[in-house]
């Protein structure tokens, strides 16, 4: 059976758009930004197996968290990745663009499906260039203990041009850098420098009396002749500092240059991965199901009001807003179960449930998404269309909610009146993303005959649903 495509979503940082990519192309395209492509097969085959996993463990359509910064991707080529789409890479190697995209697609194509796992799930496969010598335990260079992220010997990479590298800052561009300030020179002034100028001696007058310079012992007169000084009432401090590094990056994970190396002496990108990451496993994804796309995902679905104990809101020609509810909330929650969604109804009948047990039971399940039907009423009956609203501050609930009422708009024609702020009780006290969705306004007549429709109610259900399922996988 063919496997079907899946898209990911990233944000392109240079025209400020969200873009969708294949997933094994968007692969190729980490790979070549992330790994000289000159590097041994099973060094790219290595990169291929992180980039790989990287994405398993970001993306919404495998229960990611996508994107930190940017509400509606699964990441960034900024802060999360180095990406590059393909046709710049075919500007980049102009000629040989055929050969080193075939060496890419084949490394991609032999780890086909493989990540990095740890108690069967996706690792956060660090990498840096170089570590000079070895690598770095995690607790030093992030504050926390990971355990797959160990330090290892590494002699490797001598052979990397950042082995050894040295780099010369003024004294001005350390201040302006650090934000400190070092001061005025003084003729009576000197910068300790321990192994350089040591054990100073100065008369009453600041002149120098006698001075360890690198261990050798001068008198100041010396040093005045030696160095051609005016006078022996002198001081120091350096304008220039000479930095020596070994090796670039944290240290933290696979040392990619090391990696070629290990390829090139004959070692496997199993080999090599087992190496830098401690204990872990490489195991195939699961594949996220065409027909099951919600598979593992669980939801609460509150039919809102209900009962006698409550207000009625009713339409012009007496349509019970409770009813309504109900009746679209047992539709979502059958679609959502048959998407492969674990669903949990707070009323399945007209009855009445109190706003702290609604949430109580959403705080003890701590569903991935809670979300509350209802229809919306004002005075005026011209008003019409269909808004959500969600809790300040969750952008994952206003993702959702964007997305909710875009299949809305197209599936039962309701005008899109936006995805708004509230301070509601169900999406303040609920511990997770909460929505509250307004299908129509029940006091508009027009749109109060629609809901007395079971097809429209239907539909309102199914794009409620295909919203969801657009979140996750951007099918």
């Amino acid at each position: 059976m063919k496997q079907e495509t899946i898209n990911i979503r990233i944000y392109d940082h240079r025209i400020d758009q969200i873009i969708e990519r294949p997933m094994d192309e968007l692969i190729r395209e980490m790979v070549a930004a992330q790994m000289p492509v000159t590097f041994e097969i099973e060094a790219l085959k290595a990169q291929a197996i992180i980039a790989r996993t990287s994405i398993v463990r970001k993306a919404r359509v495998f229960g990611g968290e996508g994107c930190s910064r940017h509400t509606g991707a699964d990441m960034c080529n900024g802060e999360c990745e180095k990406w590059l789409p393909k046709a710049e890479w075919q500007e980049i190697w102009g000629s040989d663009f055929g050969q080193y995209w075939g060496k890419i697609d084949r490394a991609v194509r032999e780890t086909k499906n493989s990540i990095l796992t740890i108690h069967n799930k996706p690792i956060e496969p660090r990498v840096h260039p170089t570590c000079g010598g070895a690598t770095e335990n995690s607790e030093c260079v992030e504050g926390h203990k990971v355990i797959y992220l160990r330090k290892v010997l590494c002699e490797y990479c001598k052979n990397s041009p950042q082995w050894r590298e040295i780099k010369e800052i003024t004294l001005k561009e350390l201040e302006e850098k650090l934000d400190i300030e070092t001061g005025d020179l003084s003729p009576l002034r000197e910068v300790p420098m321990a192994g350089i100028f040591d054990h100073i001696e100065r008369d009453d007058g600041g002149r120098v009396v006698s001075v360890k310079i690198a261990g050798k012992k001068f008198t100041g007169r010396e040093v005045m002749k030696l160095l051609g000084l005016n006078s022996t009432r002198f001081g120091w401090k350096p304008t220039v500092f000479q930095f020596e590094t070994q090796g670039m990056g944290d240290g933290l994970g696979l040392c990619q240059y090391g990696a070629n190396q290990m390829a090139a002496e004959g070692k496997k990108a199993d080999e090599i991965l087992n190496y830098y990451f401690t204990g872990i496993q490489i195991k195939e994804f699961e594949q996220p199901s065409i027909n099951k796309p919600l598979k593992d995902k669980i939801f609460v679905v509150d039919p809102g009001h209900g009962g006698d104990n409550e207000e009625d809101v009713k339409g012009p020609t007496g349509l019970r807003e409770k009813d309504v509810n109900l009746s679209i909330a047992l539709k979502v929650a059958d679609l959502l179960e048959e998407a492969g969604a674990k669903v949990f109804v707070t009323r399945k009948e007209d009855i009445y449930v109190p706003l702290g047990k609604r949430a109580n039971l959403a705080n003890d399940l701590r569903p991935n998404f809670f979300l509350s039907i209802h229809q919306n009423y004002f005075a005026n009956p011209n008003i019409s269309g269909s808004e959500i609203y969600h809790y300040r501050g969750d952008q994952d609930g206003e993702a959702l909610a964007v997305q909710i009422l875009k299949e809305l708009s197209k599936g039962i024609g309701t005008a899109d009146r936006g995805v708004k702020v509230a301070d509601f009780f169900l999406l303040r006290e609920v511990r997770t993303s909460a929505l509250q969705i307004e299908v129509a306004y029940i006091t508009n007549p027009e749109e109060e005959a629609k809901l007395k429709d079971e097809e429209f109610r239907s539909k309102a259900a199914e794009a409620i649903v295909k919203g969801l399922i657009r979140y996750y996988t951007y099918q």
